[in-house]
């Protein structure tokens, strides 16, 4: 399989890789001009010229894809000094790595009118979307876009347990009447972001059911609800739009803490702040 079809493949299938290719080459270095693809479980395809060079830039490369951050890395064939790299050729070389992260996971619990004008709205906005719903005519609507993966199932419990959950994985609970199933499902799951769209009426409600029920504190603070940013919204697709500002501030923002910018902010911070706003 050659790099770019490999590259195809993550694409498809939504894993992330890294692109190294040589930018300079000066001096006797083993390649001159050469590529290679590394996959997020650590597959190779291609190679820049081995020995201590490859090893140290497949290094960096491991640590850019977990970083999900591009970047340039420079090399001296040489025992001592900057950049040295623990070999006597003498040549330097400088290799870029383009990291190619995995398209966020957006699953959408339920496929009723809110649901499905979040989807419409995250597709283009390059979510990889999954629509749970145990009505098979929900899945079937017009409106949902084509390349969401419609799982059916006869629960949302079964439903949610046969989900690859990470820590990557952002969930929004929109189901006609099994929000508690849902949401007792998903508390002990691994995910980024658990919102559920629902009155403050109702969230309470459930917090203090999950409270009775002996949950631990820290799992129902990751409950993020009302979900969305307060703008007024009314209709669904003025819904979509401010959980999907939400989601954005949330992955934008985790981003930019992780990078030092003081300019980050926390979307629950921006969400009081609008709120005093108007």
């Amino acid at each position: 399989m050659s790099i770019f079809q490999q590259a195809c493949l993550c694409e498809n299938e939504n894993r992330s890789f890294a692109l190294i290719h040589i930018i300079e080459s000066r001096g006797s270095t083993p390649r001159h001009s050469a590529s290679m693809l590394v996959t997020e479980t650590g597959e190779t395809i291609g190679t820049i010229g081995g020995g201590m060079m490859e090893r140290l830039v497949l290094d960096r490369t491991r640590q850019a894809l977990a970083d999900e951050c591009s970047c340039v890395f420079q090399g001296r064939m040489a025992r001592q000094g900057e950049h040295a790299v623990g070999s006597d050729c003498g040549g330097a070389m400088t290799v870029h790595i383009a990291v190619y992260p995995r398209r966020p996971s957006l699953i959408l619990v339920g496929g009723g009118h809110v649901n499905r004008a979040i989807a419409q709205a995250a597709v283009p906005l390059n979510f990889d979307v999954h629509v749970l719903d145990t009505w098979q005519e929900s899945l079937d609507h017009p409106d949902m876009p084509a390349t969401c993966h419609r799982i059916y199932g006869n629960s949302f419990t079964t439903l949610i347990s046969d989900l690859p959950l990470d820590d990557k994985s952002l969930v929004i609970i929109a189901t006609n009447h099994q929000d508690k199933e849902s949401l007792d499902a998903l508390l002990p799951r691994p995910a980024r972001f658990l919102g559920l769209l629902a009155s403050s009426r109702k969230v309470h409600h459930f917090k203090q059911q999950l409270q009775q029920e002996g949950v631990a504190q820290e799992q129902i603070a990751r409950l993020r609800s009302p979900v969305g940013l307060d703008i007024g919204a009314e209709t669904p697709q003025e819904i979509a739009i401010s959980v999907l500002a939400e989601l954005l501030l949330d992955i934008k923002g985790a981003k930019k803490v992780a990078s030092g910018k003081p300019e980050a902010i926390h979307a629950d911070e921006l969400k009081m702040a609008t709120r005093v706003a108007m």
